[in-house]
């Protein structure tokens, strides 16, 4: 079928609308000017910084050389002008004393043998680590000692060996079938002497001073107010003092004696027990005798030599 084409109708003489429109500009405030501080600040640094780049390239390396030498310690060098004082030459320029044979500090007269160099980094061994192997060494002793002696190998469980901040510390404690004093009194039993004999043997040659400290238990059954665990533990290291110096410590050695109480109990559980009460004979640190007469036998090192006096 064929469509039917519509006629085309012209537009009719009609006026178009108008159609205004208006854009209202918003207007900003006035900006100020801190942004132009800024950029001037930064243009400055700018600035000084490639003047500075441009200086360091055209002053010389022996200049800049001198410059650092000038703020190293000013230290007499033997057959030279001194630290900072070289003008930034090299020993094999001019400026130097050319026969240099040897450097080092000079006190007024000229150096002579070999020069002591410092230890390497990492094996230099400390008074600590020093004095811990001594006293490593020493509490083997005396824990040999005491496995050989028949005697006193009952009492292994009487005699025990610390290593503190203060030095080496020798446990005398009590037990219950083995009080090392009489009950309430501040009288060493035999066995308690054989011990301390043992002991003193083995210390009296080593150069450290001697701190003595004596501990009760909580229990205040042979005690009174006037006479109380205090006294007694005083009096009980005067007493372990006292044996000591006639089994031959020196008593110059003895640096003080203390009374602690039932204030440092091994036990803190059971302020009664046993263990609680004893003596603590610590060979102390960073403290040596100056001068002893006499002269550890070798027989205590291992050897069968005996004793000596040095007179």
């Amino acid at each position: 079928m064929l469509e039917k084409k519509q006629a085309y109708k012209e537009p009719k003489n009609e006026k178009a609308p108008i159609i205004i429109k208006k854009i209202n500009a918003a207007h900003h405030g006035h900006h100020g000017g801190a942004w132009k501080v800024a950029y001037a600040d930064f243009v400055t640094a700018m600035m000084a910084f490639f003047l500075l780049l441009w200086l360091l390239n055209s002053v010389p390396v022996e200049k800049l050389e001198g410059i650092a030498q000038y703020f190293e310690p000013t230290v007499g060098v033997a057959g030279s002008k001194g630290i900072g004082f070289q003008g930034g030459k090299k020993d094999n320029q001019s400026g130097i004393i050319s026969d240099v044979k040897q450097q080092g500090v000079k006190y007024g007269v000229n150096s002579v043998g070999a020069v002591i160099s410092n230890p390497e980094v990492g094996t230099e061994v400390s008074i600590e680590e020093a004095e811990n192997a001594n006293f490593t060494i020493m509490e083997g002793e005396l824990k040999k000692s005491i496995t050989a002696d028949k005697e006193l190998a009952a009492f292994q469980d009487s005699i025990a060996f610390d290593v503190t901040p203060e030095g080496l510390q020798i446990k005398l404690i009590d037990q219950e079938k083995y009080p090392l004093f009489k009950p309430g009194k501040a009288e060493l039993e035999t066995y308690s002497k054989n011990i301390m004999m043992k002991i003193a043997t083995l210390i009296k040659y080593s150069p450290n001073f001697i701190s003595i400290s004596g501990h009760t238990d909580a229990d205040t059954a042979y005690l009174s107010e006037i006479y109380t665990n205090w006294e007694l533990s005083t009096d009980r290291a005067n007493a372990a003092r006292k044996f000591l110096v006639s089994s031959g410590i020196d008593s110059d050695r003895i640096a003080r004696i203390v009374g602690r109480a039932d204030t440092d109990p091994i036990d803190p559980a059971n302020p009664n027990a046993a263990r609680n009460r004893r003596v603590s004979i610590t060979l102390l640190r960073n403290s040596i005798m100056p001068f002893s007469k006499i002269s550890a036998p070798k027989a205590l090192l291992g050897s069968q030599t005996p004793s000596t006096e040095v007179k």
